[in-house]
């Protein structure tokens, strides 16, 4: 056997080497993907589980075509107030007139045993049906 193919050999069990370094490190890069993203949707299952919202009340005032609605977080998972969407009568809200949580304005926390009170405008009669959907995917909804 001569130095050629004692060379060729050596540079192909090098690439070899280098081939499976690059493979493994693939693979294992993606294995770590799936494992984050699994346990990602563990905990997303675990915060809707544990998310309660029930509608208090809901008033529509006649004179200014408002619509307040209070719902409260009885679950044990903390909410978030722009994460939360209203449909009335099978119409998306987009923009509310006002919101608090609790009374206090401007915060985005929505922790359990709070009350999330949303005026709504425009509504020039009572509507039929008021639904609240959490950031979780939780909803209540009321029919007036």
């Amino acid at each position: 056997m001569g130095f050629s193919v004692s060379g060729s050999a050596a540079i192909v069990f090098i690439a070899a080497f280098v081939s499976v370094g690059i493979l493994y490190s693939g693979a294992y890069n993606g294995y770590e993907d799936v494992t984050a993203a699994q346990e990602n949707q563990a905990d997303r299952a675990l915060d809707q589980r544990n998310t309660d919202i029930m509608i208090a009340t809901t008033s529509h005032n006649d004179s200014n075509g408002n619509l307040t609605v209070e719902v409260l977080n009885q679950g044990s998972t903390t909410l978030t107030v722009s994460e939360t969407d209203v449909v009335v009568d099978g119409v998306y809200q987009a923009s509310w007139a006002s919101s608090n949580v609790s009374g206090t304005s401007g915060t985005d926390i929505w922790a359990p045993g709070e009350t999330l009170n949303v005026t709504l405008s425009g509504f020039t009669q009572q509507p039929q049906r008021v639904k609240v959907v959490s950031g979780t995917g939780v909803s209540a909804t009321e029919v007036l």
